[in-house]
């Protein structure tokens, strides 16, 4: 029941945005916007964001490899992409992607804790790269207004900060989970020592790898922004290339957010407001925002489901008889 009471509140705060802009829109101007775009256009963009989506999904293999996990970038782009299929496609939304490529992780390795670590270090390493883009992109934009945005940013930084602190505490997390052998909570001891082994493994690596995951981590950025900007100059907006390089960067922090059924409406909103100081007409952001969201999550979602078509429809190797657990010597 509070699953569902959750996805229609989603709903309602996407339509209930929705409608506030609508009622303030010129929808012949959006059509029109829309109806002129280039489609080549649309269909590069689509290839550019594409290239984005391989470099994080290396990111992710080489994340798995440290806990000696082998799963390849292919495997690991095809869990992506049906973690935004199925986030995109059925209720629940992001809560049901996240489980997808949990389930998915955790079967590739045999190991939950193994998979849980995988996508919080992924989630981490994106946060801060999209966070520290953003950042720079706004500082070398000299018409950037001081406003919410450069707020959204910074916390977006400081969530990524927060979000590797475990990592540094590993061994307080190790030494918990010996004070609480034989206790009264002795139930949280294997979980913990789970997740300080996971955290040691990921501590271990080499500094040429984790160099190498920040690298991919920011790199994978430069793809998202050429996305953006060449949508926009196939609408024909003169917005520049570090302009949207720390307007895309709210734009995903604040869509990242579960109060929207896959950023709509917030999407549309934030974009209104960052763009409109550019000189750009609502009508014009708003088509923007909706091509946007069809070439970087429909498209990409539905590129998604042909892969889980495919996968379904292979012949199944004989299945593993039982989940491994996670060593705890």
């Amino acid at each position: 029941m509070t699953r569902v009471v959750l996805a229609l509140a989603r709903v309602g705060v996407a339509l209930l945005v929705f409608a506030l802009i609508l009622e303030r829109i010129d929808l012949g101007g959006v059509w029109a916007s829309l109806r002129d775009t280039s489609l080549p256009a649309c269909f590069l963009a689509f290839g550019v964001w594409m290239v984005g989506w391989l470099i994080v999904s290396h990111r992710l293999a080489l994340l798995m490899q440290a806990q000696d996990v082998q799963i390849g970038t292919f495997e690991a782009l095809e869990i992506n992409l049906a973690t935004l299929f199925w986030g995109l496609f059925l209720p629940g939304g992001n809560i049901t992607g996240i489980a997808v490529r949990f389930y998915r992780l955790a079967r590739a390795g045999g190991r939950y804790a193994a998979g849980l670590l995988a996508m919080a270090g992924d989630r981490l390493t994106a946060t801060g790269a999209v966070s520290l883009i953003g950042i720079v992109c706004w500082t070398l934009d000299a018409q950037a207004q001081r406003g919410p945005a450069i707020l959204v940013l910074i916390v977006g930084a400081l969530l990524f900060t927060a979000t590797i602190l475990p990592f540094v505490a590993a061994e307080r997390v190790r030494r918990l989970a010996r004070l609480l052998h034989g206790g009264r909570l002795g139930w949280l001891e294997a979980p913990l020592r789970r997740v300080w082994q996971g955290f040691e493994a990921i501590a271990r690596l080499p500094p040429r790898t984790l160099g190498l995951l920040i690298f991919l981590s920011c790199l994978a950025q430069v793809p998202g922004i050429l996305a953006y900007d060449i949508l926009a100059h196939a609408l024909g907006l003169s917005l520049s290339f570090v302009t949207l390089g720390w307007v895309r960067s709210v734009v995903l922090i604040v869509t990242a957010l579960p109060i929207s059924i896959g950023g709509l409406g917030v999407r549309e909103g934030v974009l209104l407001l960052l763009l409109r100081p550019y000189g750009v007409a609502d009508h014009d952001a708003l088509a923007f925002s909706l091509l946007v969201f069809a070439v970087t999550m429909v498209w990409t979602g539905l590129l998604g489901g042909v892969f889980e078509l495919v996968r379904w429809l292979a012949p199944r190797a004989p299945a593993a008889s039982t989940m491994q657990r996670d060593t705890l010597d």
